[in-house]
């Protein structure tokens, strides 16, 4: 028993030292393309198939697309899907490593809405689907556990869509973890 402890936590701890990979791709682009490009192992897409694949390490996605590009946090949940030709479908991701207190959730989720503006993204409906902002309002919502998702494009291109979302964590019974997901795919009208 002991020994098996200790190798599950050696295990634990070389994950949490081992600097994140990267996941480089677009949306639309052949999933070869991805991979050589991308220093984190994922695997092969399955021929004819609509299904997703998982990094074999900590990654984070860098969307390596030249104008609507962003970088992430390292993500412990990270999915990447390919539809039956081959080519990247979607991204669902949370990016962080395990769940956060409700400020680390908030600087995450303002980080990658700047980095959304700048590099052309822009909120679909802002009076039904705001962006987070840092105020009061967005606080007591989330920590009544009733904030939305908010949606952005890139143009006509891509969309996506992030939410952070509450739940009470055992280990820590007077705080509510915090988790930001976000969702990406090609623009639908």
């Amino acid at each position: 028993m002991a020994a098996t402890l200790f190798v599950v936590g050696a295990c634990k701890a070389t994950e949490l030292l081992t600097p994140a990979k990267e996941i480089a791709l677009i949306i639309g682009e052949p999933w070869k393309d991805m991979q050589s490009r991308s220093t984190a192992e994922i695997a092969d897409n399955i021929p004819d198939e609509i299904w997703y694949r998982i990094p074999k390490e900590l990654a984070y996605l860098r969307f390596a697309d030249p104008k609507h590009g962003f970088i992430t946090p390292p993500a412990k949940f990270f999915t990447v899907s390919f539809d039956d030709d081959a080519s990247i479908r979607s991204v669902r991701m949370s990016p962080q490593v395990e769940p956060l207190p409700l400020q680390e959730s908030w600087n995450i989720v303002l980080d990658l809405q700047n980095q959304w503006r700048k590099s052309g993204w822009e909120l679909d409906e802002p009076e039904e689907y705001p962006a987070y902002d840092n105020t009061p309002l967005w606080h007591e919502a989330l920590k009544k556990c009733a904030a939305l998702s908010t949606h952005w494009n890139a143009g006509k291109l891509y969309q996506l869509m992030v939410v952070i979302t509450c739940y009470e964590d055992n280990r820590y019974p007077d705080n509510k973890g915090y988790l930001v997901t976000i969702s990406m795919g090609k623009y639908r009208e």
